[in-house]
């Protein structure tokens, strides 16, 4: 049997920090989806980045507060600037003490991705995100799209969604298709 538009889930091409909070949001939302990510496990990679209050307050509203940020990044108090002497040349207040409802954090991005993916399985379920299934390409069809599929091992399949989301990164191949130039 068919399934109706309305069942089908929102396919998202990545599992990275973008991927995973879309998941997280759609799943919030009572929408389903499914996160297709080409790596067959996730690891913790990256380097540091900030979060600026607005990126945390997104975090709290999926229930990502301070308690589970604080495990795995600081809250950043204040921005510098110092010359080679180590005297301070500009300085600024962050997060909280800058007047915001919300801190910033500096962390690792891969453990924000960690925290990220963890929570998107407990919330939404081993089945809704797909380890070692890269996006290829897709086709648009009357009811959604269709997203083209291949494994580490080779194997092609297709997919059925509602909608693609192209979430994975630079080298995305659903943008390189709509956007070949």
């Amino acid at each position: 049997m068919a399934s109706t538009p309305d069942a089908s889930p929102v396919l998202i091409a990545g599992g990275g920090i973008g991927g995973l909070s879309l998941a997280l949001t759609l799943h919030q939302i009572g929408v389903p989806c499914r996160v297709l990510e080409a790596v067959p496990a996730l690891q913790p990679l990256g380097v540091g980045i900030n979060l600026q209050p607005n990126a945390v307050r997104e975090l709290h509203e999926l229930g990502i507060g301070n308690d589970l940020l604080d495990r795995i990044g600081i809250q950043a108090r204040e921005w510098a600037l110092v010359g080679r002497n180590g005297n301070e040349v500009y300085a600024e207040p962050r997060g909280l003490r800058a007047g915001y409802r919300w801190p910033q954090y500096s962390l690792h991005r891969g453990e924000l991705q960690m925290l990220l993916y963890r929570t998107a399985l407990e919330r939404l379920g081993p089945d809704a995100i797909q380890l070692g299934q890269r996006v290829t390409g897709y086709r648009n069809g009357e009811l959604g799209v269709t997203a083209l599929v291949e494994s580490r091992d080779g194997q092609r399949s297709e997919v059925e969604g509602r909608l693609l989301v192209a979430a994975d990164g630079l080298h995305s191949a659903v943008r390189a298709q709509m956007h070949p130039q």
